[in-house]
């Protein structure tokens, strides 16, 4: 590991393999896929816990906490459930990491060398997060439906339990008892969620190291204080669309047919009502104590892997 380096100017980090290159673009992109999958992995239970705590939130319930909730799904349903769904999750976060990380880095090496430059502008940042953010979330929308929906199935009534087997079997079925489109059902705060998540992670990151730079170098030191508030970033950012995006993927109709919300406006207009303004932030410590060691894992893999295989190094 490379010693911090005291001098007052910052050492970026730079490329190993030419960032123009196809391979240190694919390398982005399977490097940030990796990243993803390891961190959910260790992360899954938590994050089930969180969609339960946002259920019950929704419906009132008096104990939301995330310590009672985990051990009512134990007791209730088994160790098992806490990873329902996690074939669903595995391929979603494949994916979603890929691009919205993978993504994010192609899209400023671009920016680096169409402008010349080796750093980018708060806004320069900002706009890479936010488009990585939003085009990886629609190429993985079918896999985050199966995977809410999968978690979501225990705690509903056994009338409205789809009893998918798998996540195949829920791609399949969702197309053929529902709409193609189903599939894509909640797009406007995915892609929300999406993009806050990106923005409140990756842009803190990468300008938070520039800053510790002086003092700790580009080194692990600075990377995992860095990753830990790009983890509270995130969790500020991304847990008010994460609700609304929970809730407008496992809605079912009721008795009269019709759905409890229309669209994003409404979910967000709805809960600020029934639940109050803090209704949008419903298992934030459930959430952050997800999201915190998962960004922390997520990001630092991730240059572990850049550095490793060449495409960055300290």
């Amino acid at each position: 590991m490379a010693k911090p380096n005291n001098s007052n100017t910052p050492v970026p980090v730079k490329s190993a393999t030419p960032p123009s290159s196809m391979m240190s673009k694919l390398k982005n992109m399977l490097m940030g896929g990796t990243a993803g999958i390891i961190s959910i992995l260790v992360m899954y239970p938590v994050e089930t816990v969180k969609t339960r705590v946002q259920m019950k939130s929704e419906a009132r319930t008096a104990n939301i906490s995330a310590i009672g909730t985990f051990r009512e799904i134990v007791k209730n349903e088994g160790a098992k459930s806490l990873y329902m769904g996690l074939g669903a999750a595995l391929a979603r976060q494949m994916l979603f990491a890929s691009f919205r990380i993978g993504l994010f880095y192609n899209f400023c090496d671009y920016i680096k060398q169409k402008k010349k430059k080796t750093t980018l502008s708060m806004a320069e940042t900002a706009c890479s997060s936010l488009l990585a953010g939003g085009t990886a979330i629609l190429t993985v929308m079918p896999f985050d439906v199966v995977f809410v929906r999968m978690q979501a199935e225990n705690s509903l009534p056994p009338e409205q339990r789809r009893g998918y087997t798998g996540l195949f079997n829920g791609l399949s079925r969702i197309a053929k008892e529902e709409k193609v489109a189903t599939l894509w059902k909640g797009s406007i705060p995915a892609v929300a969620r999406a993009m806050a998540l990106n923005f409140g992670m990756l842009v803190p990151y990468e300008k938070c190291k520039a800053l510790f730079a002086p003092k700790l170098g580009y080194t692990y030191y600075n990377y995992i204080l860095s990753s830990a508030i790009a983890g509270l970033g995130a969790s500020i950012c991304c847990l008010p669309f994460d609700n609304a995006k929970v809730k407008l993927q496992k809605q079912t109709p009721g008795a009269d047919g019709k759905l409890p919300y229309k669209n994003l406006i409404d979910c967000m207009g709805k809960t600020l009502k029934k639940e109050g303004f803090f209704g949008y932030w419903a298992g934030f410590w459930t959430f952050y104590s997800f999201l915190f060691p998962q960004t922390v894992i997520l990001l630092l893999v991730n240059d572990f892997l850049r550095i490793k295989f060449g495409v960055s190094k300290m």
